[in-house]
């Protein structure tokens, strides 16, 4: 991005950027917002050395509130004038938080948000949430759907029968519900979040982007695929991987060390996840 973020506050930490929201006051989600955002997420794809993005909010009391209901009203009008072709036209291909590859993009909930901004939330790789945060999908209310993904993501993230019920009641859930759910990854203390968020994105850092890249094929485009079909593909991705120069010398050292029996395995990783959240309590 050639210009200071103006919704946006930017930290980096190692391989990790933090986007901090901020478009008072009540952080509503526009077209100039979401545009923005899409830049940094490509400024973070461009970028060799970084490896995750996390979005959360500057304001304390709401993540993002929704999407610009006013601008809404105004293509409404305009459709009611220019009606648009009765035939679809070709999606653009995908750029921003709505592109895959070997970059992580985190939501760090920390505190309400509704309609555009869980469409967003729900676009990253994995969201966290405050657990004194809650969301809705409540489009219902004013007429209209969740026209930024949601029917599509909430379907996929809970099932179909309680995606219907929230997108057709509008409620408003906490974060231990939509844990429980499967809407977010996980449920944090109010004032762990951050930690937690961190501690997971340094994680992250460490693994290997092509292998990255292609789990996030198989499993974002596999889910729309007859299993044949994902199988397949995911044959052809690990033939890939497994002849990569960086998979080679990883199962290579893997295999030189002795292989762990798997509870020594299981409390390495433990070790390794512990270790890393000691080093984000002291940063």
């Amino acid at each position: 991005m050639q210009k200071k973020p103006h919704f946006f506050m930017v930290d980096k930490n190692g391989k990790v950027v933090v986007w901090k929201f901020y478009n008072p006051p009540n952080n509503i989600w526009t077209m100039e917002t979401h545009l923005e955002f899409n830049d940094l997420v490509e400024e973070l794809y461009e970028d060799p050395e970084m490896r995750v993005g996390i979005i959360t909010s500057a304001m304390p009391d709401v993540f993002i509130l929704h999407f610009d209901v006013g601008s809404l009203v105004k293509s409404g009008e305009e459709l009611q004038k220019n009606p648009p072709p009765s035939t679809p036209t070709e999606r653009p291909k995908p750029r921003g938080v709505y592109r895959r590859g070997p970059k992580v993009v985190i939501a760090a909930i920390n505190a309400n948000l509704s309609g555009g901004g869980l469409e967003l939330a729900m676009a990253c790789d994995f969201r966290f949430m405050a657990k004194n945060a809650s969301a809705s999908q409540g489009e219902v209310n004013v007429g209209i759907l969740p026209g930024g993904g949601g029917t599509q993501r909430m379907t996929r993230l809970v099932g179909l029968p309680k995606a219907l019920e929230l997108m057709l009641t509008g409620r408003r859930i906490f974060a231990e519900e939509a844990e429980r759910i499967g809407l977010i990854t996980r449920a944090c203390e109010p004032m762990m979040l951050m930690t937690d968020v961190m501690a997971f994105a340094q994680a992250m850092a460490q693994r290997p982007p092509l292998a990255v890249a292609h789990i996030k094929q198989c499993i974002y485009e596999g889910c729309d695929m007859p299993i044949t079909e994902g199988l397949a593909m995911e044959g052809q991705l690990f033939r890939e991987l497994v002849k990569s120069p960086e998979a080679m010398e990883r199962m290579k050292a893997y295999v030189s060390t002795g292989q762990p029996s798997p509870r020594q395995r299981i409390q390495l990783e433990l070790e390794a996840t512990h270790k890393k959240w000691e080093e984000c309590q002291k940063d």
